[in-house]
């Protein structure tokens, strides 16, 4: 039977030399064209670059995909191509792309990138991607620098999904909804600073596919109890085992909850956090407390109940108060 045609076929008969240069990159651009499957093709434009092959031709194909293709994760793919390896010459389709993506994957990647553009040419497309931060930041309502973390969580939102757009104002929602127990909200904002963060990769998940009922559930009794037992009986596709690292821009929080998300280690980052005073990271995975928290001269309370935490740094076992 013959082998069925894969980025991995290609690449092991270019390098058996069964296979010559130009036919590899004809049978990966007809992948990435005719092919229904979307892994075979961001895997085919992966190995496509890996080839170094930068042409006119090469080009044009992954202009029209980053302009028109419907799936976000192949224009994520072709954007990463581009900045590698047409940057200046990709100038125009890249500057266009920012003014009409809608995909986080693929917004993220371009300020992933911004180091890469500070030549002359390339400024204009830095001041795209500022210009965007800042509307996207204001309709979120909080100041540019902290907006990071919320792109990020959308890229949460967006994996797995050929479809999913930005919607900044659904972060109004976590807002008007809390737990009860202590009437505090899922996020709270003053000055356009982020004090309040009460983060659960599942009921954030939750409540963005399902705003239409937001009204409803604020008016439950125990919300994360409804939602806890909710979760039992759905399918959690994407497991969040960490945060991003760009929390660590919220430097105005006094209150940071990360309870039931799977947390295995806490990102570096939170040491920049020295406003923080209460930290909760209950009921996950986590086997140690890093050293940097005892940087953390605000806290007063931390929560690891529910860990698998055999010891915790100096001074914290007598300078704050410790749930265990």
């Amino acid at each position: 039977m013959k082998e069925s045609l894969t980025p991995e076929k290609i690449q092991k008969d270019l390098s058996t030399g069964d296979l010559v240069r130009e036919n590899a990159v004809e049978l990966l651009i007809s992948l990435i064209e005719g092919s229904d499957n979307i892994e075979i093709r961001v895997e085919s434009i992966k190995t496509l670059e890996n080839l170094n092959v930068q042409s006119e031709k090469i080009f044009k194909i992954l202009e029209n995909y980053l302009i028109s293709d419907e799936n976000a994760i192949v224009r994520a793919s072709v954007a990463k191509y581009i900045i590698h390896n047409y940057l200046e010459y990709g100038l125009s389709a890249l500057r266009w792309a920012i003014h009409h993506e809608r995909s986080p994957l693929v917004l993220n990647l371009f300020f992933n990138s911004m180091e890469k553009f500070d030549s002359p040419q390339l400024k204009l497309m830095k001041k795209d991607l500022i210009n965007w931060n800042d509307q996207f930041s204001t309709k979120i309502g909080v100041v540019p620098q902290e907006s990071k973390f919320f792109l990020d969580l959308e890229v949460l939102f967006a994996k797995g999904k050929r479809n999913y757009v930005i919607d900044p104002f659904s972060y109004k929602h976590f807002e008007t909804l809390s737990d009860i127990k202590n009437g505090e909200p899922w996020l709270a904002i003053k000055d356009r600073h982020v004090e309040i963060l009460n983060f659960n990769y599942f009921n954030w998940k939750f409540i963005k596919n399902n705003t239409d009922i937001v009204n409803s559930l604020s008016k439950l009794q125990d919300l994360d109890v409804y939602l806890c037992s909710l979760r039992k009986y759905t399918h959690n596709d994407v497991v969040i085992s960490s945060i991003p690292e760009s929390i660590g821009s919220l430097i105005y929080l006094k209150k940071l909850t990360l309870r039931r998300i799977g947390l295995k280690k806490l990102p570096f980052s939170l040491k920049k956090l020295t406003q923080l005073k209460e930290l909760d990271l209950s009921y996950n995975q986590l086997k140690e407390i890093p050293q940097f928290i005892t940087s953390l001269n605000a806290l007063e309370k931390l929560n690891i109940k529910h860990n698998i935490v055999q010891s915790i740094p100096e001074p914290l076992s007598y300078d704050i108060k410790v749930i265990r």
